[in-house]
């Protein structure tokens, strides 16, 4: 887990960094920025109906006691910081004092607001910026590698997790996994369904043209090769 941890705030500074930066149009990394963030505001908020829906249905937690102490003192303190919340809150929190602490407590939100900044700045530079552009490139192919590395530990983990809730709780927590898993298994298909019938609606007819603009040439193709 402190491996995937390690790696998120440098793939998402390098990534976001390198794809704004080689838009180049200032425009079009808004035009694109704000579909993204209806895409990504929207698609999480379905995802959440879906999860409420699902724990609901299924109730996964229901007749389990683990760590009912530690996790209903972690609720009170979420419950006190929710009822805390304010618009003012939210952008101090969303804005970082300094990037070297939101890289340290790997705060992605502030981390993806200076590298939207950092790329914005770094593509109105122009060829003067080319090198520094080619830099983040290749920082972010090495992340990616290490992203790669990482996965083969993740086993490893996986099995260390389970052995412990085992040895710790019994062979019961099985059950509470099946479930889990049952649950999290049928939200992700009705996630992607949905993503799939909203992307088919929107692309649509862009597919039919494409249909259209290639129909021709296979038909050429398939009537010379027979």
């Amino acid at each position: 887990i402190r491996l995937v941890q390690m790696i998120i705030a440098p793939l998402v500074f390098t990534t976001l960094v390198v794809g704004i930066a080689k838009m180049g149009d200032i425009k079009l990394v808004g035009r694109v920025g704000g579909k993204a963030m209806i895409w990504f505001f929207s698609a999480s908020i379905v995802s959440l109906l879906i999860g409420l829906f699902l724990v609901n249905l299924f109730k996964p937690g229901v007749g389990v006691d683990i760590g009912i102490a530690a996790d209903a003192a972690a609720a009170s303190d979420l419950m006190n910081n929710a009822s805390s919340f304010s618009l003012e809150h939210f952008v101090k929190h969303m804005i970082p004092k300094s990037i070297f602490e939101a890289f340290s407590t790997n705060e992605i939100l502030q981390i993806v607001v200076f590298s939207i900044f950092f790329g914005i700045a770094l593509s109105g530079m122009g060829k003067t910026g080319e090198s520094v552009i080619k830099l983040f490139d290749t920082i972010a192919h090495v992340v990616l590698k290490m992203v790669g590395y990482i996965m083969w530990f993740a086993p490893l983990g996986v099995l260390g997790s389970v052995a412990s809730a085992v040895a710790k709780y019994g062979f019961q927590i099985f059950g509470v996994y099946a479930k889990y898993l049952s649950a999290f298994l049928v939200g992700i298909l009705i996630l992607c369904a949905l993503l799939i019938l909203v992307g088919f609606i929107i692309l649509g007819p862009r597919m039919k043209e494409l249909l259209k603009r290639i129909q021709s040439p296979l038909l050429i193709a398939f009537s010379t090769t027979s």
